[in-house]
This record gives C-alpha cells, structure tokens and sequence, in this order.
C-alpha cells in the first residue's frame, strides 16, 4: 500500500538527526473499535461460533437493549454487539460492532482461543463482509507530543497536512485562583472522512469517566478508518502483521507539524524543519506492536468503588450518623437499596455477571 509509505516532505537534513531514545515502552497500539458488516445468509448461531468464537450462552444471556444506527442488538456481550438491520437500513446479513471497552472484552476471547486480531482478521475475510470502520489506537505514556501544543501549531499555520479541515475542543474549570485544563483533543478531517485521526489527552477522559486522579502523562492518538480505507488497513495488517507501518506510514503521509525556520527567506511551508518533538515520535512509533490488553474482570467496578470510597463515604458516614441521631425509620442505607440504576450501572454488573461465568471456558 503505498498511499501509506509516502511522506508529505522530507525535513530539513538539520532534523534527521533527532536521537533515538529506544523508549518504545512508552508506547503501545491496539485495535479501539472494529465494524464489520457479515454479508452472507448464515444463521446467527453461525456467525458467533464460527466468525466470533464466542460460546453461544454468553452472548444470550442478557443482550444490551439499545440498538444503533438502524439496527437492532440480538445477541450481545458488553460492547460487543451483534445486530440485524431495522427500517431503512434493510439488507440481508448482520453487524459486528466491538466499540471501545467491547475490543478489550473480546480479547479475552481471543487469548482463550490461542488467537490474535490478526488471526481473526484473517477468519473473517474467508467470509463475505465489509468493515465500515476500523479504529488503531497509539497509546502514548511519555509524552511525546502536548495536545495543546499542537492545537497551538495548527491555529499558527505551522502544519502542512493532506486534510482539508482541523478541529479542536477543550474545556477549562476556573477557580479564584486558577484555570484548570479539563484536557484539549485536536482532530485531522472530518466525522465522515474516510481517515480521521485524533489526538486527546486519554489521562482526563478517564479521571472523567471514574472519577479518579488525572494522569497527565497518557495520550493517546487514534487512527479512524471507514469503508474502502478499513478494508485496506486490514489487508496490510493481515498480510504484513506490522500496525508501525501502517501507523507511521500514515501519520508521514497526512500530517507535520512544523517549526519556524530561522531564515526570514524560507515562505514555502515544505521547507521549513519538522517540530521535534513530531520527528521524535515518528522516529519511535517504527517499532510500537499491536497489543492486546483484556480489562481485569472487575476494572469498572473496582474504579467505581474507588471513586465512591474518596468522593461519596465521607457524606454517607455522615448521613448515617444523623440517621443514628434522629432515628430515622428509612436510613440511608435503605433508601440507597431502593436506588434506580442507570443502563451504563446496569451493563457493568451484567458484563461482571457475564465475566463471572466466561472464567468457565477459560
């Protein structure tokens, strides 16, 4: 594939010097979401034994009740989602949709069967199928790169990109004293391109998510495929099984940030130096592997006990000591068992409950 090989421009000979650090470890990829549409007339029990290789009482137990994009959920194991088109999404044939937290729980899957995504990639294209989206993540614990930075650099035109757009989005919490970052994401194309990438500070999305303290040493950096581009991400990964080259050869090809050059002469953006901290991380990504990380059976929950144990025990050890002072008939204890849980509290104890019972056929 050689739209993946080809750089935008070659950096100034002053940039190719940047030192190799061998500190790969900072770096990690891993499929973050997999889209597939199953075009054949098979039965569903076929598609989850034969393309999945799920045990059939797994994704039949309790199956996620909201659909997407005019389809309905048939058979389901957390984010892992099998549906059949609705209205005027009609066709014959299902969706395969592993989102986010979904890629995490199938490698569970996967390691049980002595596989990897490459080898199920490689089952699924036996059979007749499409990927509408395909999603390769770039975890990055150094930092190499500040999001704000670059949002900095494109607002400054110090970027010369194949993408025609750039966005980004960050919020801030102000106080009487400071202005706290809520974390910054800068996005290359738009939400139907065929490539999109993204780059955002994972470290505040997940302090949002579990309330836990914000880790600012973890970006992470996403490369989108849709359609014809998916499908050729899975072709190169499938015949090369090297996620650095596709991720390097894209991130080359679509996108550099660019220094000032020092020369008043130079008005042509090809000639100016590549940012080094951009030519750093270019350099180390050639030899990032495709990894899997399956969650600990219990990671949700777990954080979400953390969060309540700092944020929320303190003010129920209050109310129960008032309740001991007033004696109260309902406590607090009692009026929490008659809490209503929401449908994300509600899937993460049905995926524990599902976990519980997968350790069966590990």
């Amino acid at each position: 594939m050689t739209e993946y090989t080809k750089p935008l421009a070659e950096p100034l000979p002053t940039n190719r010097g940047v030192q190799r650090h061998n500190n790969t470890e900072w770096l990690s990829s891993c499929i973050d979401w997999c889209q597939i549409t199953v075009k054949e007339k098979i039965s569903v029990e076929r598609v989850i034994e034969e393309i999945l290789r799920i045990p059939l009482p797994l994704m039949f137990g309790n199956v996620p009740i909201k659909g997407f994009s005019g389809h309905q959920v048939i058979a389901g194991f957390g984010n892992i989602k099998l549906a059949v088109p609705t209205g005027k999404m009609q066709y014959e044939g299902y969706q395969i949709l592993i989102s986010g937290s979904g890629c995490r729980d199938y490698e569970y899957f996967l390691k049980a069967n002595h596989e990897t995504w490459i080898d199920f990639f490689q089952r699924v294209q036996q059979y007749d199928v499409n990927f509408p989206r395909i999603d390769l993540a770039i975890d990055d614990r150094k930092p190499y790169l500040n999001i704000s930075s670059l949002i900095t650099l494109c607002n400054d035109n110090l970027v010369s990109s194949r993408f025609r757009t750039t966005s980004s989005y960050g919020s801030r919490t102000h106080t009487e004293t400071e202005s706290l970052s809520n974390g910054d994401t800068l996005y290359f194309g738009s939400s139907s391109s065929n490539i999109r990438i993204v780059f955002y500070e994972k470290g505040y999305e997940q302090a949002v998510k579990f309330g836990t303290d914000i880790n600012t040493n973890w970006n992470r950096y996403e490369l989108r495929f849709r359609d014809e581009s998916a499908k050729e991400v899975i072709k190169t990964l499938c015949t090369h099984s090297d996620i650095a080259k596709i991720a390097c050869g894209i991130l080359k090809d679509k996108i550099r940030f660019l220094e000032k050059p020092d020369s008043q002469n130079l008005n042509r953006k090809r000639l100016y130096p590549t940012y080094q901290p951009w030519a750093e991380f270019l350099q180390d990504i050639q030899n990032v592997k495709l990894c899997m990380k399956p969650n600990s059976l219990d990671e949700y929950l777990q954080k979400n006990r953390d969060w309540l144990i700092k944020n929320v025990a303190p003010s129920i050890k209050m109310q129960m000591q008032w309740d001991k002072m007033t004696n109260r008939e309902n406590g607090i204890l009692e009026e929490i068992s008659h809490a209503r849980l929401n449908e994300k509290q509600r899937l993460a104890l049905e995926t524990f409950e599902k976990h519980q019972e997968l350790k069966k056929y590990l």
